[in-house]
C-alpha cells in the first residue's frame, strides 16, 4: 500500500485517483474517491490531508497536492457519484444523532445497504461542525449544501431542530439501531479567574454565531487563546470583522495543532501570534499573562510548558475568545462515558454497552479531523449493518486496477503550481473562499508529480557483515524501510536490516549516504 493511502484514515486509494487525473479522467477519479467517502467537495476544501505528510515525493521536493486535486475532481468530475450502488430495501430502520461528517457518512452508507435512515439534528440546518464551526472562507456553505443534498436525494431523511436526549428512546420509538454521532462541542475551560466575564466567549460559540449570520459585536481589540484550528479560525474571522487580533499560545509554532497552511495564512492576514504565552487571570478588560518555557515531554509527546516567574504582563482587549479545545458529553445521551466525556465503545465495532446503540466520531475519539470523523462514520455503518443481519461490506466496493508499471513522473525538483489564493485585501475584508481551484492543465501537471508508489517494487538489501549500524539510512528514509537488527555482527555492531522493503520508492538516499557501502537497491519494476 502506498504511504499516502496508508496515512488516510478513510483508506482512499490516492495513487489510483491521482493517476486518473493525470490522464484527464476526472469522472473516474471522482468515482474512486466516492468508494470510500461521500464528502469529496468538503475534503477537497478542508481536509487535514495527513496523506501529504507521508507522500514519498517529499524525498525529492514537495508533497503532491493531494487535497487540492481532490477538490478539482469534486468540482469538475460530475455531480452524481458514479460509484453508488444501492442494495434492496431491508425494512430495518436506523436513527443517527448528529448531522456532522460522521453522522452523515454513516447515514449515507447505511442507506446504500438498504436500511431506512433518519438523521436527527438539534440545530436548524444540517452539517454539524462543518456548517457551524468552519468559516465560509475555508468551506463555503453552498459547497456543503451540495453534498448534503446528494445524501438526501439518495434516500436519507434529515430532521432538523430535533434534540434527542436519550439514545435508548430511539429504540423504544421503533428504530432497530441507533448511532450517536453528536460530536464534541462542549468547550474546554482553563479554570482561571474571570473566565465567566461578559466579554469572554468560547471559540465554538463565536464561530457558530458568525456562520449563522449573527456575528456578535467584538470591538476593535480581540485576543484569542489557543493553538488549534478553532483558535486560528476565530482569529481570522475576527480580522474579517474589522478587529485587531492577538493570538496567544502556550507552546511554540512547531507544537501548534492547527494546520500549517492556516497558521501561515493567519499571519499573512494580520493576526499577531505570541508564542510561549498563557493567560492566568481575566478582569477589567485586561488579561494577565505569563511567559512560558518548554520543559519535559508529556504523554502526548509534546514538551510541557512551564511558567517563567517574573514574566507577568497584561494585554487589553474588548473581546477575549477562549479556544483551548472542546470535548464530548456522553452523559447528555445517557450513555456510559470515560473521564474525558467520550462514549465508551467496543474498539472493533463501536458498539456501546447498550444493545443496539453505537457511537462514533468525536463522541468517541474526542475532537479530531474531518477525515477521521468520516472514517469513523463508515466503520459505524459497517458494524451496524452486521448487527442488522447484513454482511458489513459496503455497496460499491473498489474495482481492481490492471497491474501495470508506474507511469513516468515529473522530474525531481518539479514543484507545485504557484498561486491559487485571492488577493490579500479581499481576504481580510470578506468571507470569500481564500483558495482557488486548480485549472485542468494545472491539475494534470500536478498529478504527474505522483510517483505511483503502489506500482513500484524495489528490492533493498543490507550487507549485515560490514554494516556498523550508524543509523544514517534510518534517518534519511522517511518511509520506514530500515530497522536495527536484534543481533550483533562479527564486528560487534547491530547492523541495519531492510525490514520493510515494500515501502521503498527508489529515491536512493540510503545508498548515497551509507558510509560502509552496505546497501543495495534494485528495481523490480
Amino acid at each position: 500500500m502506498a504511504p499516502c493511502r496508508e496515512a488516510c484514515p478513510a483508506g482512499i486509494d490516492v495513487p489510483r485517483y491521482v493517476r486518473l487525473i493525470r490522464d484527464g479522467h476526472f469522472d473516474e477519479a471522482l468515482a474512486v474517491i466516492h468508494e470510500r467517502i461521500p464528502f469529496s467537495l468538503v475534503c477537497g476544501h478542508t481536509c487535514a490531508h495527513p496523506c501529504e505528510a507521508k507522500c514519498a515525493r517529499l524525498l525529492f521536493d514537495e508533497a503532491v497536492a493531494i487535497r487540492r486535486l481532490k477538490r478539482v475532481v469534486a468540482e469538475k468530475g460530475g455531480r452524481k457519484p458514479a460509484a453508488i450502488i444501492k442494495r434492496p430495501l431491508t425494512g430495518r430502520k436506523v436513527a443517527v444523532i448528529g448531522s456532522g461528517p460522521c453522522g452523515l457518512t454513516a447515514a449515507h452508507y447505511l442507506n446504500l445497504q438498504g436500511h431506512g435512515v433518519t438523521v436527527f439534528e438539534a440545530l436548524s440546518r444540517p452539517g454539524g461542525m462543518l456548517r457551524y464551526s468552519i468559516p465560509d472562507y475555508r468551506l463555503p456553505g453552498d459547497v456543503l449544501d451540495r453534498e448534503i443534498d446528494l445524501i438526501r436525494e439518495s434516500g436519507v431523511e434529515i430532521v432538523t431542530g430535533r434534540r434527542i436526549a436519550s439514545a435508548k428512546s430511539l429504540l423504544e420509538s421503533g428504530f432497530d439501531a441507533g448511532l450517536v454521532a453528536a460530536g464534541s462541542c462542549k468547550p474546554t475551560r482553563m479554570g482561571i479567574a474571570g473566565e465567566d466575564s461578559a466579554n469572554v466567549i468560547d471559540g465554538i460559540s463565536f464561530l457558530r454565531k458568525v456562520n449563522a449570520g449573527e456575528a456578535p459585536a467584538i470591538g476593535r481589540r480581540v485576543i484569542v487563546v489557543g493553538g488549534g484550528n478553532t483558535a486560528i479560525d476565530a482569529a481570522r474571522t475576527s480580522i474579517r470583522l474589522g478587529s485587531e487580533v492577538v493570538l496567544i499560545y502556550r507552546r511554540t509554532r512547531s507544537e501548534m495543532p492547527a494546520g500549517i497552511e492556516e497558521i501561515i495564512e493567519a499571519a499573512e492576514e494580520g493576526v499577531s501570534i505570541r508564542f510561549l504565552t498563557t493567560p492566568v487571570k481575566i478582569g477589567n478588560d485586561q488579561v494577565s499573562c505569563v511567559r512560558m518555557r518548554l520543559g519535559e515531554a508529556d504523554a502526548s509527546g509534546r514538551r510541557t510548558p512551564v511558567q517563567i516567574h517574573g514574566s507577568e504582563h497584561s494585554l487589553a482587549f474588548d473581546t477575549l475568545i477562549m479556544a483551548v479545545g472542546q470535548g464530548a458529553d456522553a452523559a447528555s445521551m445517557e450513555l456510559a462515558g470515560r473521564k474525558n466525556g467520550t462514549v465508551s465503545v467496543a474498539s472493533g465495532t463501536l458498539a456501546t454497552p447498550q444493545e443496539g446503540i453505537f457511537a462514533a466520531g468525536d463522541a468517541v475519539t474526542g475532537s479530531s479531523s474531518i477525515i477521521t470523523a468520516i472514517a469513523q462514520g463508515r466503520l459505524a455503518s459497517e458494524s451496524i449493518d452486521r448487527f442488522l443481519g447484513g454482511t458489513g461490506v459496503i455497496a460499491g466496493s473498489e474495482r481492481e486496477e490492471a497491474a501495470e508499471g508506474p507511469p513516468e513522473s515529473a522530474p525531481r525538483g518539479t514543484r507545485r503550481p504557484k498561486g491559487g489564493r485571492i488577493a490579500l485585501r479581499k481576504r481580510r475584508t470578506t468571507f470569500a473562499a481564500v483558495e482557488r481551484v486548480y485549472g485542468d492543465k494545472a491539475a494534470v501537471a500536478e498529478a504527474s508529480r505522483c510517483l505511483s508508489c503502489d506500482l513500484r517494487e524495489f528490492e533493498v538489501t543490507v550487507n549485515g557483515s560490514i554494516c556498523k549500524g550508524c543509523g544514517y539510512c534510518r534517518e534519511v528514509c522517511s518511509l520506514g524501510v530500515f530497522e536495527l537488527s536484534g543481533e550483533f555482527n562479527s564486528l560487534g555492531y547491530r547492523p541495519a536490516v531492510a525490514a520493510h522493503t515494500d515501502n521503498c520508492v527508489g529515491c536512493l538516499r540510503c545508498l548515497y549516504i551509507c558510509p560502509d557501502f552496505a546497501i543495495t537497491v534494485k528495481g523490480k519494476r
